[in-house]
């Protein structure tokens, strides 16, 4: 189609659209072991939180979009997904991934699971850190395994 046309163009030359019938099962593998994906990522209550869960990531983004993310995890950073970097004023650096935000208060949770709460007033420092800070997978996977990988996200809805 088009559609597909265009994206792989704005892809680049060097990124192939997955294999049709990527498998679900070994992508599921892939996933929990060699790709490293829950060492950030949660998937039903198994997995980090360090990063976004992925449960439903196949009922929010079709498949291009999830190899997309694959290959080129900084072109599409959501602001839910921003990171932090703080310094208290005593000095301390915080980095975390930003889970709410207001005026005066932001939560985040940092590379050990814990939930912070800070104060910005009390920061001497505060930056949105608006790359990913997650790897892409271009040239790490076979043109297969993104093909699988893409499968079983994209068969992650959620529970119903």
């Amino acid at each position: 189609s088009m559609q597909l046309l265009a994206y792989v163009r704005a892809l680049g030359r060097g990124a192939l659209p997955p294999p049709p019938g990527g498998d679900a099962a070994r992508g599921r593998a892939l996933f929990a072991g060699f790709g490293e994906c829950t060492g950030c990522h949660r998937v039903g209550g198994m997995g980090s939180r360090i990063g976004p869960d992925l449960s439903d990531a196949g009922a929010s983004m079709p498949p291009p979009d999830l190899l997309a993310v694959l290959l080129r995890p900084d072109e599409r950073v959501l602001p839910t997904q921003w990171y932090v970097r703080a310094v208290t004023r005593d000095g301390r650096t915080i980095t975390g991934r930003r889970l709410n935000e207001d005026t005066y208060s932001v939560q985040l949770i940092d590379a050990q699971e814990e939930l912070v709460s800070l104060v910005k007033e009390e920061l001497r420092e505060y930056e949105l850190i608006k790359k990913s800070p997650m790897p892409s997978y271009e040239g790490k996977l076979t043109r297969e395994q993104m093909g699988d990988l893409v499968a079983y996200l994209a068969s992650l809805k959620g529970t119903p």
